[in-house]
């Protein structure tokens, strides 16, 4: 009953402005027997950018100016994207569809954004323009960065990988990774050279010509491609009409027994939409780049719960970008002009739980539309969607200056065609004033009460709700947003809450409804129930009150009479549920729950998908131990949480890098802090010759993924070192002097442990093996500091401390007994999911029989900051986290060494 259709989503890659891409997969649905099925799983992959604002607008390319290709080459596999995604799914053949897909090279985009970040944050960029490539590959990025001037394209410098391409196939490809820029001639020998350190290939193609024609011709053949005057390419295009026809469907209403409400209760916490989402956050890394001050997971079980994403935009203030999602494709069916406002309530109800500086001014949402026009009444659904979507956006005052639209989900079958159901995808982004405010659904045993937020200001609906979807129905009326200025000022009021710390905890109400909502905020902690009553409501029926998906929130106050005087200053309307207990019930009128045995059917689905794609039982073990492995610390007794003070003389450090590392940043700045004057070294300084290490004390071997890893944990990095006589002399003669200190963190552990520099006298080295589930674990977990004699750790023994975890061979294989072995840290739990890899005797940190290198897979450089934990407890005054002072008891040995 359910067919898969993708969709792409890519807002854009203009130079200085945030960057958001995605993928989206909807679940079609057919009717069959009157039976009807249909669910939805959202996963957006992307980042927000930010850049200097008088760096913001692109400069008009002046005659010579070079247009250079940065990133990877052209492969088959990159033709047609744009062309298949706006058609209906098997109206092409396999082959084509198939190169359609976009195969993703994650190292060879950070080079590229190494190469430009290094023009980017010098005192003068000179880039000119830059555009990315994506839809239209090369004739779209190269002809828009032309557009006011004209250029001319040489077909025999652009990157081939594939030599079986035609000159169409060639301008025409789309294979990702890479940008178009435009430099000036006197500038790019400054590109070429960053670009050669950074090892990210670069390509001259062609040169501004001034002639407004964009051409593409071969030098040595005199193939000519492409030829146009710009004017023909940019000029006013012709005005599409769509003509259609209104079709009025009507879809049975729900039926029910209110009797039923625990069978129901069951049936809904398992559809995919409601239940938990651990399958997917377990393998991705939520923690990359060490500015990730809001990720997925909540509370000392850490569980998927928060809607709202939070980056910090530096790593010393407060201040970050927020960004949510929402969708109503199902509601949709029913009412497009109700899907497209719910949509937004979505994204503006999961965004509300992050201050923002202005309140929902400062909130800008992307649309992309998915819709299967071109059959009959869908045209006439999508303008009615169109519209309400414009027009509840202009009422709220805030602005949709972006999106995409992929107007062909429509899959062809030979015996017929499958429509998925329309729907816009919003996505909504706003600047955070202080990340360590954002709100978590999190029940607090100590605070006031609970409360219901109605921001649709609807009657209580079912249609369209997961409650339909488990009777196979769709449902008659569909809950809408009502008023916009009721919705603002209730969302502005809410800010206000947030900012003046009077919310403790808050989640809205969505898949699932009110019921669902009301035990999530129980699931994430132990021993935190409680005790609700709903007779305030006007709706005497509780299965409506419970299942409808009206847009409202759920939020506990600190002080009851403080949160009640806001709303009522206000003339808006809440309601008071009743108080949050120290129980594992959660009672509601008379309705027992039992929040233990809810919580294990609501991740039940994920541990069933879990098992399509972890190994070795693993998540079985997950499922088995997860609710038996909460977050609990011991911090230091010597602690204080303040940020130390930085030395008047700076001893040197470096971090050292190669391609597709991504810890460098955040590694540099936990040493900064420390008090190090820090340099940044790529391989190709050491293997040139540019770089010896003979002037720093203290190194630092970053995570990420250099080589791709393709030949396993770091051995094409070691093979660098390996097989390049200068960077390999330079690091023997660094380990081999008595004054030097070393921090390998989780792909620099890999390349340690490879180079067999921690325990050089052992016969048989330890080495670094893939996790047990044979997959990437990304985890907030918690290790326990042993007795030990690290240089860096010693002071912390006896403490058990959160750290994130982010790898996919992080398996520390140890052939000798254990007592060979100086083990600094192991995992707080020895069982899988707390140990995420299986490493011998437990292990999280070795260091040498000297105590002077040190190596880890835990990101403690990520987990610097209070923010930067996903559960940090009850010390969140804290500056900064106990994991610095590691990186302060480097500076304080070298100082003593140094006398």
């Amino acid at each position: 009953l359910i067919k898969a259709s993708n969709g792409a989503s890519d807002f854009g890659n203009k130079f200085g402005q945030p960057l958001i891409t995605g993928s989206v997969l909807t679940f079609e649905h057919e009717e069959k027997d009157r039976k009807l099925g249909y669910d939805k799983v959202i996963m957006q992959a992307g980042g927000i950018g930010y850049g200097k604002a008088e760096q913001a607008q692109k400069h008009e390319p002046q005659l010579g100016d070079q247009i250079v290709i940065l990133g990877g080459d052209n492969y088959r596999i990159g033709m047609g994207g744009a062309a298949v995604s706006s058609a209906d799914t098997g109206a092409f053949g396999s082959g084509i569809e198939l190169n359609a897909i976009q195969r993703s090279n994650p190292e060879m985009q950070k080079r590229a954004a190494n190469a430009i970040r290094g023009l980017v944050e010098s005192d003068h960029n000179p880039i000119v323009s830059i555009h990315d490539h994506g839809a239209g590959g090369h004739l779209n990025c190269l002809s828009e960065l032309v557009e006011a001037t004209g250029g001319h394209i040489d077909l025999d410098q652009l990157p081939v990988g594939d030599p079986t391409l035609s000159a169409k196939e060639i301008i025409g490809n789309e294979s990702q990774e890479r940008m178009g820029l435009v430099i000036g001639a006197n500038d790019l020998d400054t590109l070429q050279r960053i670009a050669a350190r950074e090892r990210a290939p670069l390509f001259p193609v062609g040169a501004i010509t001034n002639d407004h024609t964009f051409t593409i011709a071969s030098a040595t053949t005199g193939e000519k491609p492409m030829d146009l005057a710009l004017s023909d390419m940019f000029g006013s295009s012709p005005k599409t009409i769509l003509s259609d026809t209104t079709i009025a469907r009507q879809y049975d209403d729900v039926t029910y027994s209110v009797d039923r409400i625990h069978d129901y209760l069951q049936q809904v916490l398992r559809l995919e939409a409601v239940a938990c989402k651990d399958w997917l956050t377990n393998k991705v890394d939520r923690c990359v780049g060490g500015r990730v001050a809001k990720q997925q997971c909540a509370g000392p079980l850490q569980l998927p719960l928060n809607n709202v994403g939070v980056m910090a935009l530096d790593f010393e203030g407060k201040e970050g970008i927020a960004t949510s999602i929402g969708h109503a494709p199902v509601a949709a069916l029913i009412d497009p002009k109700a899907g497209s406002r719910n949509a937004i309530g979505e994204a503006l109800s999961n965004i509300v739980f992050a201050p923002l500086e202005n309140g929902l001014k400062s909130v800008s949402l992307s649309a992309n539309w998915m819709w299967p026009c071109k059959n009959e009444g869908e045209d006439a659904r999508l303008y009615e969607a169109v519209e309400a979507c414009s027009d509840f956006a202009i009422a709220l005052g805030i602005n949709i200056p972006t999106g995409k639209d992929s107007l062909s989900m429509k899959q062809k079958y030979p015996n017929g065609d499958v429509l998925a159901p329309g729907t816009v995808i919003i996505s909504a982004v706003g600047h955070c004033s202080d990340i360590t405010r954002v709100i978590e659904p999190v029940a607090k045993r100590e605070a006031g009460s609970l409360y219901y937020i109605p921001l649709s200001q609807d009657n209580f609906h079912l249609g369209g709700s997961s409650f339909a979807q488990i009777h196979n129905k769709i449902g008659a009326k569909t809950p809408s947003i009502q008023d916009a200025t009721y919705f603002k000022t209730a969302f502005d009021t809410i800010q206000q809450l947030i900012k003046d710390g009077a919310i403790v905890a808050g989640h809205d109400v969505g898949s699932g409804g009110l019921i669902t909502t009301l035990l999530e905020m129980c699931f994430a902690d132990l021993q935190v129930g409680a005790t609700l009553s709903l007779k305030a409501f006007a709706e005497p029926d509780m299965v409506k009150i419970l299942f409808a998906e009206n847009i409202g929130l759920v939020l506990q106050a600190q002080h009851d009479a403080v949160f009640e005087a806001a709303f009522a200053k206000e003339g808006l309307t809440i309601y008071s549920l009743g108080q949050v207990v120290a129980g594992d019930t959660l009672t509601i009128d008379g309705l027992t729950f039992t929040i233990p045995d809810l919580r294990k059917v609501w991740f039940e689905t994920s541990y069933l998908l879990d098992q399509k794609q972890t190994q070795n039982h693993k998540a079985e073990e997950r499922f088995a131990h997860i609710f038996e492995q909460p977050l609990h610390y011991q911090f230091p007794s010597h602690f204080t949480g303040k940020l130390p003070t930085a030395p008047s003389q700076r001893p040197k450090a470096t971090i050292i890098r190669e391609k597709g590392s991504n810890s460098e940043r955040e590694m540099a700045h936990a040493m900064y802090l420390a008090g190090f004057d820090v340099k940044d070294i790529h391989m190709t300084d050491l293997i040139s010759g540019r770089e010896n290490l003979e002037d720093v004390q203290f190194i630092g071997a970053v995570g990420g993924f250099s080589n791709s890893d393709v030949l396993g944990s770091a051995k094409g990095w070691a093979g660098a070192f390996l097989y390049n006589e200068k960077a390999n002399t330079a690091l023997k003669n660094f380990f081999a002097r008595p004054d030097t200190l070393s921090v390998g963190i989780c792909n620099g552990c890999q390349l340690f442990m490879e180079l067999e520099l921690i325990h050089p006298e052992h016969a048989v080295h330890g080495k670094m093996h893939h996790n047990d589930s044979r997959k990437h674990e990304s985890i907030f977990t918690s290790v326990t500091i042993q007795e030990n004699n690290s240089v860096m750790l010693s002071t912390l023994a006896g403490s058990t401390l959160g750290v994130w975890v982010s790898h996919g061979e992080g398996k520390f294989h140890l052939p000798e007994a254990e007592h060979h072995y100086p083990i600094v840290a192991k995992y707080a739990y020895e069982g899988y999911p707390a140990n995420p890899n299986g490493s011998d005797y437990n292990t999280a940190m070795l260091c040498d029989k000297t105590g002077r290198h040190l190596v880890m897979m835990p990101h403690i450089e990520r987990s610097i900051f209070p923010w930067n934990w996903a559960y940090y407890g009850a010390h969140e005054s804290h500056e900064v986290s106990p994991w610095l002072e590691a990186f302060v008891n480097a500076r304080l040995w070298i100082e003593k060494t140094q006398g």
